[in-house]
């Protein structure tokens, strides 16, 4: 009985468990990422419960939605600049097309800073990126 148990657990749980956590590394092969920093020129102390969101955005067409190609929310530890990263698929970035990165910062529903100029990027560039936000009016 033991040798069986023991037997599961070699050759069933360890390979699966092994094989679980090498998915996310194969997942995230192909992924790129954008990193920066998003700051203000406020001198205000952000509340613990502040949310910092930083979207990738396909800003083409001017008369239409910008298309939201990837999200990070980041839960800030301090004061700005606070520092994001964010993932996503090369293959979804069109030659052509414009791309810009749009911050937020929130307290619940209350909105504290937002970009208020269009913060153009190349994606696939890699350079860090220093992103304003500003009080909105």
């Amino acid at each position: 009985m033991l040798d069986r148990i023991a037997e599961f657990f070699l050759f069933g749980l360890v390979p699966l468990v092994v094989g679980v956590l090498a998915v996310p590394e194969v997942i995230k092969a192909g992924e790129t990422t954008i990193a920066g920093e998003v700051t203000c020129r406020e001198r205000i102390t952000l509340p613990p419960n502040a949310v910092l969101v930083v979207e990738l955005a396909d800003v083409s067409l001017a008369d239409a939605p910008a298309i939201v190609i990837a999200k990070r929310r980041v839960a800030p530890t301090g004061q700005v600049p606070i520092k994001f990263d964010i993932g996503f698929d090369p293959k979804a970035i069109q030659k052509g097309r414009t791309y810009a990165l749009q911050a937020r910062i929130t307290v619940g529903e209350r909105l504290m800073f937002i970009t208020d100029t269009n913060h153009q990027i190349d994606p696939l560039a890699g350079t860090p990126q220093t992103v304003l936000v500003k009080m909105p009016r």
